[in-house]
C-alpha cells in the first residue's frame, strides 16, 4: 500500500525492500597472460520479508565465452561480427570457481540458457532480516577489448563486470539477466573493499577511495608534476605509445566506496595524469577530480579536467550534490560506444574533437547520478537512465555552448552552408534523431526492455526522445518546478531503485497537475503529435479568435505564441484536445501565430503550426530552393535541387536537373521530378516518381501509393533519299519510349521491430508506349521500324522478403507478370555464405515458368538464359547505354536477370520454362575479382546439342552491385558455336551490368549520411 506524505517520506512503500551486498575482493593481474586471479567475500543481508532458498549470479565475463551466448549473438544482430569472428585467444571467461556460503559447500548450477548466469541453491533457507557469507575463488581471462566492455588492448586494462555478482531481487522477484552491449544492468547496493596488485608503474584508476595509499599517493603526484611539465613544454607525441617494461615489482592498492553498486578499475603504464579539486554548489563539500589520458590523445584531453569539473558542477546545482570523493575520467579504447560509465569513474573512447569530448565527459560523468546514485531498472526501463541523463547533456551543452550548431556534432564548418546545419542549434540532433524515426513510424515506445530496441531506435528513442520529452514537459512544468521535483526525486530515491512510477508520481505532484497524457501518449506509446492552426480571425477589439485542430487525436498540452517582427509578444497555453479547439488571443500587434512558438513540442508538423494575421493567403510561406536538400524549416516552402548528367547513344549527353522534397525525414507526400536534355537528339527524356505514404496501425508498418514516370530515346534509324544534286541524304529518326508505372506497395509490420527480416508485396501497373516496338529477335538484322506509337501493358505482383542479418544474408522474391493473355510467375533466392570478415560465396537460384499465353506472345516475353540485353528488356526497367545494340560497346551491357549467364547466347531463350544456378566467389587474394559460376536449365526446344548451358569466369567489382564487369572465360560448345556463327568478337563477350539506380536511392540522406 502506497503512501503519500508531504515531507522526506513522499511517496515511500511500506512494501518496500532493497538487498545489501558487500563484497570484498582480492585480485592479482598477470599482464603477460592478461589474466586476474582473485577470490571474493560477500555478505549478503536479506532484507525482504520472504526467505531465500537460492540465490541467482551473474558471471558475466562468460558472455566473452563462446558465440552461444547472449552477447554474441545480439552482436550479430547489431551488425557486428569481430566476436563472431574471433579465435580463442581473443575471447573470455570466468572459472574456477568454488561456492561457500558460512564456510560451507553449497551445489550451484549454471542458467538453461545463459552460461554467464547461475544459481546458488542454498542448504538452509536465508531467513528475513538474517546475513550469510558467500565465498569463493575466480579466475578471468580478460577478452580483447574490441568486443565491449570488458577487455584489453595489450597491456591496457578495462577491467568492468569481472568478478561473479548477485542479480537484484525485489518486489517483482529474481532479476537475473545475461551480459548484453545494449540493455545495460541492474544491481544492488552495498560497499566495496578491494585490493588490487599489479605492476608497480601501472597507473590504476578505480571505483572508491584508496585507502592506507601514501606511496600510490606520491607515485600520482609526481605523474601529474610530470604532466604539467609536459604540457607546458608541449612535450607529447601522438606516435609516442609504446607500452614501457612492466616493473617486476608489484604493488597492490586498496580502495573502499560505500553505497554504489558496481566497482570498475583500469591499469594502463602510458597514462598522463591530471588532478583537481571542486566545491560542490551546496554541501560546499570538497570533490577530487582527475583525469588518465595516452599520448594519442593528449591534444584533445589537455582541457579535460575543466569538462570533469564543469559537469560534476552543473549535475549537482541541477539534482544534489555529488556523494562521493572523487569523479574520474579515463581515456581509453573501448567499443562499447563513445564512452561508459561506472561508480565514480568512467571511460572514454577515442573522439573526434574536443567538443565532442565534453559532450560525452558530461553525460558519463552525469550517469553518477542517473545509473549510479539512482539505480533504475536500466535492462527493463533504459529511459530511466539513458534516457535521463540525456536531458540532463542537453541541458549542459545548450547552458555551455548555445551557439553551437548541428554542423559541429558532424565536423562541419560553422560557414558551411551544407544541408542548412549550420543554422540549428547543435541540442537540437536529439529532436532530429527522434523525428527520423517518428516520421517514418518505425519508432518504438519509450518504455520497453533495452533487448527489444533496434539499433537506431535505441540512439533515435532512448537517448534522443527522452530528453525532448522532457524538454517538452519542462517547457510546460516550468523549469523552477521541474528541478524542484527532480531535486526531490534525487533526495527521495538516492541509493535507492525508483521506478517509472515513482518519477511519474514526483513530476506529478510538483507540477500541481495530471500527467497522465505524458505516461500514456509519450512514454508507453508511438502515439504522435500534430496540432494544427485551421483559421484565424480578427475582432473589432483588436483580439483574434483562432480555430484549432487535433490532427492525431493526441491530447496533449499546447502553446500558441503570438509574434511580431519575428519576436513573441505573447503566449497562452491550453491543456490539450482530440478534436477541436478554438483559442482566444487578447488584444495584442501580431504578426503571425505559431503553436509551439518555441519548438520544444515533439510536433511531428510543424508545418501546419504557423497562420498569418494579414493577406489573402495566410498560410503562405516564402520559397526555398536547396542544393541537394536542406533541414527542415516548417517557415518555408522547400524545393531541392541537383543538377545531374547522363548519356546513352541515341540521346547524346544528358543534362538535366532533379527537383525534389527528400530529406532527413521521410514525409507522407514525396516527389521527384528530373527533365533532362539530350544533347544529340535535341530532345527532352528524364523521369520522375511520386509517393503518396500511409502508416496503419495493425498488419502493415506502412502503404506506400505512387507512380514512377520515365522516357529516353531507344533507337535511332537512318533514312536516306536519293536523287538529289547533292547525292544521297541521310536522316536519323529518334524512336522514344514512355513508361508510367504506378504501384501499390504494402510493407508487412514485424512482430519483432529488431527482427532484421523485412516483407514487401507490391502491385505494378507498367504501361509502356513507345514510337516503335523493337525487334525482339535475337538475329543480328539491322533494326526496321515496325509500328507507330504502340501501347502495351504488364501488371506485377511482387513478394520480397529480405533477411538482412549479418552472417548468411539472404532475400527471396517470387513475380507474378501478366497481360490481358498472358501470365509468367518466377522466384530468385539471392544466399550469401559468409566465410570470414571479408569473405563470402554468392548464390543465386533462379526458376521461372508460362502459366499462359500464344506462342508469339510468350516469345516476345520469354525467359533468357543470358539475361537481357537492352532490346530484351521489354519493360524498360534497366539503364542502358545503348538499349538496341547488336554489337559493340552498348551490346556489352546486360542486366543480370533470368538465367544471368554472363557470357551472351541466343541459346536458353525459352517460352516454357527456365531455371540457374549462379555462382560467385570470395575476391581472390585483396583484388576485387572474384570468379563466377553459372548453370542454366531450361525447355530442350531452346537448346542445341548440350543439356544444359554453363560458364566460368572472372568478374571485376568497380562499384558493389553497381558497377560489374564480367570476364567469361570458358563456356559449353553450344554457345561457342552460336558466337562463332553470329560473329561474336572475344572483346564483346566481355559483358558488364551498370545499376545506377543503386548508386543514389531517394533516401540517401536519411539512409547514408546519418
Amino acid at each position: 500500500m502506497a503512501i503519500f506524505v508531504i515531507g522526506n517520506n513522499l511517496f515511500s512503500q511500506q512494501t518496500y525492500f532493497q538487498q545489501e551486498v558487500n563484497y570484498k575482493i582480492d585480485v592479482k593481474l598477470n599482464d603477460v597472460s592478461h589474466v586476474l586471479n582473485a577470490k571474493e567475500e560477500i555478505q549478503y543481508i536479506n532484507n525482504s520479508n520472504v526467505s531465500l532458498n537460492y540465490i541467482f549470479f551473474h558471471l558475466w565475463p562468460n558472455a566473452y565465452k563462446n558465440h552461444s551466448t547472449a552477447l554474441a549473438k545480439q552482436m550479430l544482430q547489431h551488425k557486428k561480427t569481430s566476436f563472431y569472428f574471433s579465435v580463442p585467444e581473443e575471447r573470455g571467461f570466468i572459472d574456477s570457481l568454488d561456492f561457500k556460503v558460512n564456510g560451507k559447500s553449497i551445489k550451484w548450477e549454471f542458467d538453461k540458457d545463459n552460461i554467464d548466469i547461475c544459481k546458488l541453491i542454498l542448504n538452509e533457507p536465508l531467513r528475513s532480516l538474517d546475513t550469510i557469507l558467500i565465498t569463493t575463488p575466480f579466475y578471468v581471462k580478460i577478452p580483447d577489448a574490441k568486443f565491449s566492455r570488458l577487455g584489453h588492448d595489450a597491456q591496457a586494462y578495462f577491467i568492468t563486470q569481472w568478478y561473479p555478482k548477485p542479480a537484484v531481487f525485489d518486489n517483482d522477484g529474481w532479476h537475473p539477466m545475461p551480459y548484453l552491449d545494449q540493455g545495460e544492468f541492474y544491481s544492488e547496493f552495498g560497499s566495496f573493499d578491494v585490493k588490487i596488485t599489479l605492476p608497480e608503474n601501472y597507473l590504476l584508476s578505480a571505483t572508491g577511495d584508496r585507502i592506507d595509499s601514501d606511496k600510490e599517493d606520491d607515485f600520482l603526484n609526481e605523474k601529474v608534476i610530470q604532466t604539467l611539465n609536459r604540457l607546458d613544454k608541449g612535450d607529447f607525441r601522438k606516435e609516442d605509445m609504446a607500452f614501457p617494461e612492466s616493473s617486476k615489482k608489484t604493488k597492490t592498492i586498496r580502495f573502499k566506496q560505500f553505497r554504489v553498486h558496481d566497482f570498475a578499475w583500469f591499469a594502463d603504464k602510458r597514462f598522463n595524469v591530471l588532478h583537481d579539486q571542486i566545491e560542490l554548489p551546496v554541501t560546499k563539500k570538497i570533490v577530487d577530480t582527475w583525469i588518465y589520458f595516452t599520448n594519442k590523445n593528449f591534444e584533445l584531453w589537455k582541457n579535460a579536467i575543466n569538462f570533469v569539473n564543469e559537469s560534476t558542477i552543473f549535475y549537482s546545482y541541477l539534482n544534489g550534490d555529488y556523494p562521493y570523493n572523487h569523479v574520474t575520467a579515463v581515456d581509453g579504447t573501448i567499443m562499447a560506444g563513445g564512452g561508459m560509465e561506472y561508480p565514480n569513474i568512467t571511460v572514454i573512447g577515442d573522439m573526434s574533437n574536443e567538443f565532442d569530448l565534453d559532450v560525452t565527459i558530461a553525460h558519463e560523468v552525469g550517469h553518477n547520478w542517473f545509473y549510479g546514485i539512482l539505480g533504475s531498472n536500466e535492462r527493463d526501463y533504459p529511459f530511466m537512465d539513458e534516457g535521463l541523463n540525456s536531458f540532463y547533456e542537453m541541458r549542459y551543452m545548450r547552458a555551455k555552448y548555445p551557439e553551437k550548431k548541428l554542423a559541429d556534432l558532424i565536423g562541419l564548418d560553422e560557414n558551411l552552408k551544407l544541408f542548412g546545419l549550420n543554422k540549428v542549434e547543435y541540442w537540437r540532433e536529439k529532436e532530429m534523431a527522434y523525428f527520423m524515426a517518428a516520421k517514418s513510424r518505425t519508432d518504438q515506445a519509450l518504455d520497453l526492455p533495452a533487448p527489444e530496441y533496434t539499433d537506431f531506435n535505441y540512439g533515435s528513442i532512448i537517448y534522443s526522445k527522452s530528453p525532448v520529452i522532457f524538454d517538452y514537459l519542462m517547457d510546460y512544468m516550468g523549469e523552477d518546478n521541474l528541478d524542484k521535483a527532480m531535486k526531490f526525486y534525487y533526495e527521495q530515491f538516492k541509493f535507492k531503485h525508483p521506478s517509472p512510477k515513482d518519477l511519474a508520481k514526483t513530476l506529478s505532484f510538483f507540477s500541481g497537475i495530471d500527467l497522465t497524457w505524458l505516461t500514456s501518449h509519450l512514454i508507453s506509446s508511438t502515439d504522435k503529435i500534430d496540432y494544427k492552426i485551421k483559421s484565424v480571425k480578427k475582432n473589432k477589439d483588436g483580439s483574434f479568435v483562432l480555430k484549432l485542430k487535433n490532427k492525431t487525436g493526441v491530447a496533449t498540452p499546447l502553446n500558441v505564441y503570438g509574434f511580431k517582427n519575428n519576436k513573441p509578444v505573447g503566449l497562452i497555453w491550453h491543456n490539450g484536445f482530440e478534436s477541436k479547439a478554438i483559442l482566444e488571443f487578447p488584444p495584442t500587434d501580431v504578426d503571425y501565430f505559431k503553436i509551439d512558438g518555441l519548438d520544444k513540442m515533439p510536433d511531428i508538423n510543424r508545418k501546419n503550426n504557423f497562420i498569418n494575421t494579414t493577406g489573402l493567403f495566410k498560410k503562405a510561406k516564402p520559397l526555398q530552393l536547396n542544393f541537394l536538400t536542406k533541414f527542415e524549416d516548417p517557415k518555408k516552402t522547400q524545393i531541392n535541387y541537383l543538377p545531374i548528367t547522363g548519356a546513352n547513344y541515341y540521346n547524346g549527353f544528358l543534362l538535366g536537373i532533379s527537383l525534389h522534397n527528400y530529406s532527413l525525414y521521410q514525409k507522407r507526400f514525396e516527389y521527384s521530378i528530373s527533365p533532362m536534355y539530350g544533347f544529340k537528339n535535341k530532345n527532352l527524356a528524364g523521369f520522375a516518381e511520386f509517393n503518396f505514404n500511409f502508416y496503419p496501425k495493425k498488419v502493415f508498418q506502412q502503404i506506400t501509393f505512387g507512380a514512377k514516370a520515365k522516357s529516353f530515346a531507344f533507337d535511332y534509324y537512318d533514312t536516306y533519299t536519293t536523287n538529289t544534286a547533292n547525292g544521297t541524304n541521310f536522316k536519323s529518326l529518334n524512336y522514344n519510349y514512355y513508361k508510367i508505372a504506378p504501384y501499390l506497395q504494402f510493407e508487412i509490420k514485424k512482430k519483432n521491430a529488431a527482427s532484421p527480416i523485412h516483407q514487401y508485396i507490391t502491385y505494378t501497373n507498367n504501361n509502356l508506349f513507345t514510337d516503335s516496338l523493337v525487334n525482339q529477335n535475337y538475329a543480328f538484322a539491322p533494326i526496321q521500324p515496325k509500328k507507330k506509337n504502340v501501347f502495351s501493358f504488364v501488371n506485377q505482383l511482387n513478394y520480397h522478403l529480405s533477411n538482412k542479418r549479418i552472417i548468411n544474408p539472404y532475400n527471396l522474391n517470387f513475380n507474378l507478370q501478366h497481360t490481358a493473355s498472358m501470365a509468367k510467375i518466377s522466384a530468385i533466392l539471392n544466399y550469401q555464405i559468409t566465410i570470414s570478415k571479408k569473405k563470402a560465396v554468392d548464390v543465386r537460384l533462379f526458376a521461372g515458368t508460362f502459366l499462359s499465353g500464344s506462342y508469339s506472345e510468350r516469345s516476345y516475353y520469354a525467359y533468357r538464359a543470358s539475361g537481357y540485353n537492352g532490346y530484351n528488356d521489354y519493360l524498360f526497367e534497366s539503364n542502358f547505354i545503348g538499349r538496341n545494340e547488336y554489337s559493340g560497346f552498348g551490346f556489352s551491357q546486360f542486366s543480370d536477370v533470368d538465367g544471368a549467364l554472363k557470357v551472351w547466347t541466343p541459346l536458353g531463350q525459352t517460352s516454357n520454362w527456365l531455371a540457374s544456378v549462379n555462382l560467385k566467389s570470395p575476391k581472390i587474394i585483396i583484388l576485387p575479382l572474384k570468379v563466377f559460376a553459372d548453370v542454366v536449365v531450361c525447355d530442350g526446344r531452346a537448346l542445341n546439342n548440350d543439356p544444359l548451358l554453363w560458364d566460368v569466369g572472372l568478374n571485376l567489382t568497380l562499384l558493389k552491385d553497381i558497377v560489374e564487369v564480367y570476364l567469361p572465360v570458358v563456356y559449353n560448345n553450344d554457345i561457342k558455336k552460336t558466337l562463332e556463327l553470329n560473329n561474336v568478337s572475344k572483346l564483346n563477350t566481355i559483358r558488364f551490368t551498370i545499376n545506377i539506380h543503386k548508386l543514389v536511392p531517394k533516401n540517401l540522406i536519411r539512409d547514408n549520411l546519418f
